[in-house]
């Protein structure tokens, strides 16, 4: 646990948001059921709405996943800062250990800022690794390129992995170490702010930051101001200003419509002259600097593909008309304390559905044994008892149970100690920590949704129809490197 972050709060009549327009947009997204697990806006370097859905809570520490790509961008510019680095040098240089003799030229011209713009030589999916690589430095060389580098935008997560090592190279330490100095202890942001590893032993700057919601909030603040806190120049106004500003078009390989307005130094463009850091699951810190605001989530979306364009359309239509005025607004208490309530109830939302069904009593202690199936599962077993489940299954790991709840979660630890720790292929040792609810959506169908809220966030979803003696699942997950052996579909039958 991390201590709060000082940021001065107000009404957000004070800085000219009606409360009533901030609720509008947590209805707003509630009704779209997305599970958020903060909402933080700041107005005039101000904080004016600030809610958690528990566990979360302003202390917690967050994965920010692809948002971290930002925090390296301001390392970066540092480095600059200090005559260390220029955006024109070349990043084969930096590694002479790493590039083969016969280096080919597309990989040998790439510069720091081509890494920057995302405009790597390569072009396979989002990046040239995988989870099982045991150095991710080695696939950027070893990867035959497939162009130029710096002429088209390509969403290259290792562009940002070598700018990391690069920071090591000419810093001698990881990023958030060198970072720490610099910007997070004048910025006021946590002392203990972290990064998960490359199997290599690197900070993975590309996903991996570890802090906490208000740690996001203040280092948007700092971009927002170009570079500037508490009267001190953290990061060099010049280049922030070109890092978050449209260096490069990704209107083709952008897969949101809300994020086809450019790209910078590792940020992204957003309509209304903004810009945003940006991370799976909506990691987000949305900065417009012609209206002085931030926008800042946290949650685990990643099971529904249109969520941030949900958060930009909430955003666009209850809180920007208000902020165009700009004007402060008089005060109402009413309006004020009923927001504070609305903020208060935040939750990360249960299966939608009935909690119970007239099969649930035929079904309970059933044991079903399972055909051949792509899961590995043999054997499921359901007991329903006070506003409760739990699962009983054995599959290749062994037998493991999963409890949940009807109309609230039900909090345990994932039964899957294999899952990775701090540092990616190394084993955790333990379960992710994890929220798991169901309900009946039909009379003989079961949906059960497990939410892993670790270092490593994800979802898993579970769907179980029953029809006499019989049982069939379909499982999926929405879940980086784990949650793997639950894809799939299985049927069985009643031994018992």
């Amino acid at each position: 646990m991390t201590k709060p972050n000082p940021l001065p709060g107000t009404a957000p009549e004070a800085v000219g948001i009606p409360s009533g327009a901030v609720e509008r947009f947590l209805d707003r997204l509630a009704d779209k059921r997305l599970p958020l697990h903060s909402v933080l806006m700041l107005r005039r370097g101000r904080l004016a709405a600030e809610g958690y859905a528990p566990p979360f809570d302003r202390a917690r520490q967050h994965r920010m996943y692809s948002t971290s790509k930002s925090f390296v961008s301001a390392a970066i510019g540092i480095l600059i800062g200090e005559g260390k680095l220029k955006l024109s040098d070349r990043i084969a240089a930096f590694f002479p250990d790493k590039a083969p003799a016969d280096l080919h030229p597309y990989v040998a011209e790439a510069t720091v800022r081509d890494l920057l713009l995302m405009a790597t030589p390569h072009h396979y999916g989002h990046c040239t690794y995988s989870d099982r690589s045991p150095d991710w430095a080695d696939t950027y060389f070893q990867t035959p390129p497939t162009h130029r580098p710096g002429q088209i935008f390509s969403y290259d997560t290792t562009a940002t992995v070598m700018l990391c090592i690069l920071i090591r190279r000419v810093a001698g330490v990881e990023f958030t170490d060198y970072l720490r100095p610099r910007l997070f202890a004048p910025a006021g942001m946590s002392a203990d702010i972290a990064c998960i590893e490359t199997p290599c032993g690197h900070e993975w700057g590309g996903s991996g930051v570890l802090c906490t919601p208000r740690d996001l909030a203040l280092f948007a603040l700092v971009c927002l101001n170009g570079g500037r806190l508490n009267g001190a120049q953290l990061i060099p106004e010049a280049y922030i200003r070109a890092a978050t500003s449209r260096q490069i078009d990704n209107t083709l390989t952008a897969t949101e419509p809300e994020h086809r307005y450019g790209y910078g130094y590792q940020f992204w463009r957003t309509r209304h002259n903004g810009f945003a850091c940006r991370g799976m699951g909506s990691q987000l810190a949305v900065c417009l600097p012609d209206q002085d605001f931030i926008l800042v989530t946290t949650g685990d979306t990643q099971a529904i593909p249109s969520a941030c364009s949900l958060i930009y359309d909430a955003l666009w239509v209850h809180i920007l008309p208000h902020l165009q005025a700009g004007s402060r607004l008089p005060p109402d208490t009413a309006a004020h304390a009923g927001l504070e309530r609305r903020l208060a109830r935040l939750a990360i939302p249960t299966v939608e559905g009935e909690p119970d069904s007239p099969l649930a009593a035929a079904v309970s202690g059933k044991t079903y044994a399972l055909d051949a199936n792509a899961m590995g599962i043999k054997t499921l077993r359901f007991t329903f008892s006070n506003g409760e489940g739990a699962l009983d299954y054995a599959n290749a790991t062994g037998a493991h149970r999963l409890r949940f709840g009807f109309g609230r979660h039900v909090r345990q630890a994932f039964p899957e100690t294999h899952y990775y720790g701090r540092r990616i292929g190394t084993p955790a040792g333990k379960g992710y920590d994890c929220l798991c609810s169901a309900a009946w959506t039909l009379p003989a169908s079961l949906l059960v949704y497990t939410y892993a809220i670790d270092e490593y966030l994800g979802t898993l979803k579970m769907n179980f129809a029953f029809d006499g003696d019989t049982v069939t699942a379909l499982m999926d997950k929405n879940a980086e490197w784990f949650f793997n052996e639950y894809i799939g579909f299985a049927s069985g039958t009643c031994n018992a």
